[in-house]
């Protein structure tokens, strides 16, 4: 893979982040203005570019943690806690060793169903609710948002 933001500095990083991201604007995120150096330098006005369309290969549950963690807000991003739980990370394929991911089609890797997928490597289940198939429930009982 390569990175999603290949800036070689920090405006040029800057810069990546627009295009996919769009311009941040005071309706998006009302804090903007009050940034120490947001009248220093300005940009083009971009739209955001779908991350569907950055990421083609990508699941539904891998794109829609991307966009939760992709906000300009701070206070709107989703909590390290919470993303940890997110059906990501127990949707199949389930980690595995880079070796026994998926090729993409695109890039000459079978037809979607005809990969069987990589070999369960703990005792998980996606049916079952995290509590009872993965972690002991006083473990996490923690780190689960309230409410």
């Amino acid at each position: 893979g390569s990175p999603l933001f290949p800036g070689e500095n920090d405006i040029e990083q800057l810069c990546y982040v627009l295009r996919i991201l769009g311009t941040p604007n005071p309706q998006v995120w009302p804090e903007l203005t009050e940034l120490p150096d947001y009248n220093k330098i300005s940009f083009k006005e971009q739209a955001p570019v779908p991350l569907e369309e950055v990421l083609p290969d990508a699941s539904p549950q891998a794109l829609d943690l991307l966009g939760q963690f992709l906000l300009y807000p701070p206070r709107q991003r989703i909590a390290a806690s919470k993303a940890l739980l997110h059906q990501y990370f127990f949707t199949a394929p389930l980690p595995a060793h880079p070796s026994e991911l998926p090729i993409p089609q695109r890039l000459g890797g079978p037809a979607p169903k005809a990969h069987p997928g990589p070999p369960h490597i703990h005792d998980f289940h996606v049916d079952r609710p995290l509590e009872e198939s993965l972690l002991n429930p006083e473990l996490i009982r923690p780190f689960i948002p309230e409410g």
